[in-house]
């Protein structure tokens, strides 16, 4: 996982929205003025599986919508992952114009892969005094998405728009519109959900896991001490992590213990969880501390202690990094719902994948996550339902993240399938769908889908589709000979290209579906030049769509996108291919980040079983709406267009969409 590397208390974002459209509202008026339009967002609603459940009558809200209006299918990005697709909505366009390609970009100039999203920075100018490193400036954060989204549109309108939670959207900084920023958001400690889990098990304190740490303890008579890790000390010399004291007391003979940190105390029995714990993580004694929130967790007391922590959240209602905007708005929150997850993604899919949550463990956060988010919707809702004219966008990222981990329980065909597990836990997925039937239901009480100056509209980013094998695209260039290694007796590594002889390798792999040229003045190793390059990317493209799984018979690759040369001249972070996998395939977990294995294609045996990173008409987004779609065939920018239309406002030229009816 791609850590951030600077974290200091005072930090602001730059704005990075182009001026690529006049903000006089004497180009147009809004035709009508009190238009009320409702975007919920829900990540990864397949529209297989919704009809599915729709036919067996446990839907009703979405049957009722879909009756009411229409339910169609909509093109994704390409490639379909979550911060691509929800790019593409919020610009109202294309890669080429808002430049995510994928989860994970590469620097050509230094060959180091980043989040594609955001970037943190700490102050340029500093002074040192004895041990502290004093900032003499304010860091930033930019947001890498470029374009102005929509919400800003409505903005220059005087049309009132709250925005929860809108994937890529990390910093928000706006002076108008009500934000909090989502997916692609750090914890505290500058990742994207670290949890830390102390235990005296060896089972736990002897491995290494991914998206987390575990701390040994051990117990002196029946009291434990440890330190919770918290962001590093940027304004110490030395950037040490700071902590906070942890001092815990297990009953003798009965499953109960006693927790303190940070002068609060709580008496939690074996599968317990603590509600939001405010926690402050002191910098410079006295003079700045930087403040989180976390949950915890006893897993178990006797004869094995463990005890999770949940990724240290930014606390909203003093955030160390933009997140909410305004402040006002994380006080309100806070003030009327409580505290909630700042994380991008709150689910905690490593702890599972590692074993560090069971199942059912992970369950019941996944509902804990859904509750807190159904609390905002409702007070979100009582607001909405005040104002005359609004938009309101709300984001559920729930039933995407239940579908990763548990796509296995009902697919046979998968390597983690369990039929014991399929007993227990085989309506899991249903049971979800479910849930955002009745989240859907709280809307329809509150308004009248048949009220002509009320538009409600459903949406997600992408389906999705079994992820029963991994292919290392690394790999797979090497046996092809399109990469060259320093020692071919050393092929297995998950060393980031720590084995690879640039001088004579001409593509390779970072992110989830991009591949890349090696190529001259834009690579630091540069050796292609361009006339190379368009005979190897049609080269490189047949190749993969001609690559068959030998295990299975199966084709490994249903698509390949080669970027046009226009955009990758305009964008040097572009990939020139985007692979677009078949059902069943997706880039192996080591190749995303440089790694190889001694197999092209394995068993994917992690527990993130469905994915959707995969050729795009094969995992559709879905769509609702309480009005007749006109539009054939709508992609999601076809809905930002719709949202301006609505409003009466004039569409852009960057936008690449049309609205999706005659308004």
């Amino acid at each position: 996982m791609i850590n951030r590397r600077e974290f200091i208390k005072k930090t602001v974002a730059l704005s990075m929205y182009s001026a690529l459209y006049p903000l006089s509202k004497a180009i147009g008026s809004v035709s009508n003025k009190k238009a009320k339009m409702l975007v919920l967002g829900i990540d990864g609603m397949d529209i297989s599986l919704t009809h599915t459940y729709m036919q067996k009558g446990i839907l009703p809200n979405f049957s009722k919508l879909a009756e009411t209006g229409s339910l169609q299918a909509v093109s994704s990005s390409f490639p379909p992952q979550s911060p691509v697709a929800w790019s593409n909505f919020s610009i109202g366009a294309s890669p080429h114009v808002h430049g995510i390609y994928d989860f994970i970009h590469r620097d050509p100039a230094t060959m180091i892969p980043y989040l594609s999203t955001s970037k943190v920075k700490g102050s340029s100018k500093s002074i040192q005094l004895g041990q502290w490193n004093i900032p003499l400036s304010s860091g930033q954060v930019d947001l890498l998405r470029k374009g102005k989204p929509f919400w800003e549109y409505l903005a220059d309108y005087d049309i009132p728009a709250t925005v929860f939670k809108m994937p890529g959207n990390f910093p928000c900084n706006s002076k108008n519109v009500r934000m909090v920023s989502g997916m692609g958001t750090p914890d505290l400690r500058g990742g994207y959900g670290n949890f830390t889990l102390f235990s005296t098990s060896s089972k736990h304190t002897t491995k290494k896991v991914s998206g987390g740490v575990v701390v040994p303890i051990k117990f002196e008579g029946q009291m434990a001490t440890s330190r919770l890790a918290g962001p590093k000390n940027t304004l110490h010399i030395d950037k040490p992590e700071t902590y906070v004291p942890i001092t815990i007391w297990r009953d003798q003979t009965n499953e109960v213990v006693r927790i303190l940190i940070q002068n609060k105390e709580f008496l939690l029995k074996k599968g317990e969880w603590t509600d939001w714990v405010p926690l402050s993580f002191p910098m410079v004694s006295y003079f700045a501390e930087v403040k989180g929130i976390c949950k915890i967790f006893i897993k178990s007391v006797h004869p094995d202690f463990s005890m999770y922590v949940s990724p240290i959240n930014i606390d909203p209602t003093d955030p160390s990094l933009p997140i909410v905007s305004s402040k006002d708005y994380g006080e309100e929150l806070k003030k009327h719902v409580g505290y909630f997850y700042t994380q991008g993604l709150p689910a905690d899919t490593k702890a599972l994948s590692s074993n560090v949550l069971n199942d059912q463990e992970y369950l019941d956060l996944e509902y804990q996550i859904l509750d807190e988010r159904r609390r905002i919707l409702e007070y979100e809702l009582n607001r909405f339902k005040k104002q005359s004219k609004a938009f309101l966008f709300f984001y559920i990222s729930n039933l995407d993240q239940t579908t990763h981990m548990f796509w296995r329980i009902n697919d046979p065909s998968h390597p983690c399938y369990d039929k014991q597990l399929k007993k227990k836990f085989g309506n899991v997925l249903m049971n979800m769908y479910m849930e955002m039937d009745h989240m859907l239901g709280e809307i329809l009480n509150h308004f009248d889908i048949n009220n002509p100056d009320f538009r409600l509209i459903v949406m997600s980013d992408h389906g999705f589709a079994p992820f029963r094998r991994q292919v290392n695209v690394n790999t797979w260039l090497y046996e092809n000979g399109y990469i060259n290694l320093l020692n071919n007796n050393q092929l297995e590594s998950d060393d980031f290209f720590g084995n690879v002889n640039w001088s004579r390798t001409v593509a390779y792999n970072i992110g989830i579906n991009a591949l890349y040229l090696n190529l001259i003045g834009r690579e630091k190793f540069g050796i292609v030049s361009p006339s190379q390059g368009d005979r190897l990317l049609l080269q490189i493209r047949q190749e993969l769509l001609n690559l068959h799984d030998p295990d299975t018979g199966q084709k490994a690759v249903s698509n390949v996108q080669i970027v046009p040369s226009r955009v990758r001249m305009k964008n040097k972070f572009a990939p020139d291919i985007i692979i677009g996998w078949n059902r069943g395939y997706r880039t192996s977990w080591d190749s995303i980040l440089g790694g190889f294995s001694a197999q092209v294609i394995r068993d994917n045996d992690d527990k993130w079983s469905g994915d959707h990173c995969i050729d795009p008409d094969l995992v559709p987004a879905i769509l609702f709406c309480n009005k007749p779609i006109q539009k054939e065939k709508p992609a999601l920018f076809d809905i930002t267009a719709t949202i301006l239309a609505e409003y009466g406002i004039p569409i852009p030229p960057q936008m690449e969409g049309k609205p999706l009816y005659m308004i």
